[in-house]
């Protein structure tokens, strides 16, 4: 059993506030450790298909230890895969919308009665406090829910659209692929297979590599409960990407994921011009203008950069504060900061888990690094004083100019940068001076001035104090190198349908 009670320093000494020791830091020692609640094992896929031969090797990001070893399947197992998903569409397509709703409405209940072990396999093999799985669970219960809701409120208008003397249809694609991140693999699988099987398509999910037990859960648990081909899950150490995304077969992809995998995707989906639907990266901005409440946002915007140890796509990525409130911002949310106790899920006491793989944990490391030599740590948590797992301190950098890497990029880990203005025009300007258009948000006591501030700024979804707030009901247009088409709504189930307009 590892210590979690004792806690030592980031990686930069903090030069105006300091982490406080948890009042529960003591309680760390005796937490259930996660391989206690699951040891090591294989797991097979419940897709038909053929193997290389060969395991992956599933970690615990707390740990570094080896949970289970996951079949990796094989070019010939996503040719079965294809098939079998075509032989189902061949039903599944003249399916009425009731009968949709009624799976998808099935397919929320074994999520619900199966919550417990789903947000246990998602700490283990991802690494968020247990509470945060537990909300991505019932958060994905939620999500096919709500698309069973649409297809009870829409019905047919979601297939036929009147248009006086002529009629527009929309038909099934065929076969999605829906190839999905390691940051909420059980939520992103739902809000792919949620449109897809109430659009009458059929389904291959691709869990990444080091996240894949949760999502092979969740389609062992619909083996009985869906027809056969309809949902399958496909396992792989990396290579089966493009072999979904390049194969004639399959009509769409849906992929969630970085903006640099996006592209491949894309590259490798065009010799068939393959339907995408892509949510890519973000560089998320904050603003807080000058008379808005600095305890409010700073709360507002630690909440929402970092959650899941930031790494959301749509989480806040740096923030712009006006000089007014920049010295009362900063103390606000290092008092929140040194509240954080970095750690192993599993620990009820822990809320900032570890990241969720080597190659973020080295990214990350170097990106703190120079951080540290290049600004001033404003305020940082303590981590674990342990070996193995990918634990970084939550930190709030400050004293950095607009080029450095971590103001530029998407750093996908619990690491925020502070940045002063003076001029509101000059803010947003340079809010918008990135390659992605994601999320960002304002933060003002004049939400009507708010309002025209954050329409300035070209991302996809804009908050007025508030970030990153999705509304499943409305549709979500992706914007710049975020990605393309829509997300939610009425606009994001038609994304996977095929309009035709009919002369009558």
């Amino acid at each position: 059993m590892r210590d979690h009670g004792r806690r030592r320093a980031g990686l930069g000494t903090p030069t105006r506030h300091l982490p406080r020791q948890h009042p529960h830091a003591d309680r760390h020692s005796h937490a259930q450790t996660p391989e206690t609640r699951q040891g090591r094992h294989r797991m097979t896929h419940p897709a038909t298909g053929t193997t290389k031969g060969a395991t992956h090797p599933v970690l615990n990001p707390a740990t570094g230890e080896v949970v289970a070893s996951v079949e990796v399947l094989d070019g010939a197992a996503v040719d079965a895969a294809v098939l079998a998903a075509q032989k189902a569409f061949e039903a599944w397509r003249d399916t009425s919308v009731e009968q949709r709703v009624e799976v998808l409405d099935r397919i929320a209940d074994l999520v619900r009665g199966n919550a417990g072990k789903l947000s246990e396999l998602l700490t283990l093999e991802q690494g968020k406090p247990i509470a945060e799985a537990r909300t991505e669970v019932d958060t994905t219960e939620a999500t096919f829910r709500r698309y069973a809701d649409l297809g009870r409120e829409k019905g047919a208008a979601l297939f036929t659209e009147e248009l006086g003397e002529h009629v527009r249809t929309f038909t099934p694609l065929g076969v999605v692929a829906g190839i999905i991140p390691w940051n909420a693999p059980l939520l992103v699988a739902a809000m792919k297979a949620g449109p897809a099987i109430l659009t009458g398509n059929t389904i291959i999910l691709k869990p990444a590599p080091t996240t894949p037990l949760a999502t092979l859960e969740l389609s062992r648990l619909l083996a009985d409960t869906v027809p056969e081909g309809l949902v399958q899950c496909l396992v792989d150490d990396g290579s089966i990407g493009p072999l979904l995304a390049s194969h004639p077969g399959v009509r769409k992809v849906a992929f969630t994921g970085s903006t640099v995998t996006g592209r491949a995707v894309t590259t490798a989906g065009a010799p068939t011009l393959k339907r995408l639907t892509l949510e890519l990266g973000g560089n998320d901005p904050a603003i807080v203008l000058g008379d808005a409440d600095p305890e409010a946002a700073a709360a507002g915007i630690f909440a929402r950069a970092f959650f899941n140890a930031g790494q959301v796509c749509g989480a806040v990525k740096r923030v712009y504060i006006h000089d007014d409130v920049y010295d009362r911002f900063v103390e606000s949310i290092a008092d929140l900061v040194r509240d954080v106790v970095v750690g192993d899920g599993f620990d009820p006491a822990v809320t900032v888990g570890p990241l969720q793989n080597r190659t973020q944990y080295e990214k990350t490391t170097a990106l703190l690094a120079k951080a540290v030599s290049d600004g001033t740590i404003l305020a940082q948590s303590g981590v674990p004083d342990v070996d193995g797992g990918y634990f970084v301190p939550v930190t709030v950098v400050g004293d950095l100019d607009d080029a450095h890497p971590l103001v530029t990029g998407e750093q996908f880990a619990p690491i925020l940068p502070l940045l002063r203005f003076s001029d509101e025009a000059d803010a947003v300007a340079r809010a918008n001076s990135t390659e992605y258009g994601l999320t960002a948000s304002v933060w003002t006591s004049d939400v009507a001035h708010g309002e025209s501030v954050v329409q300035r700024i070209d991302a996809a979804l804009l908050g007025v104090n508030k970030h990153n707030r999705v509304a499943p009901a409305f549709g979500i247009a992706m914007s710049k190198q975020s990605g393309s088409g829509w997300l939610f709504g009425p606009e994001g189930v038609r994304e996977y349908l095929q309009p035709h307009l009919l002369f009558r």
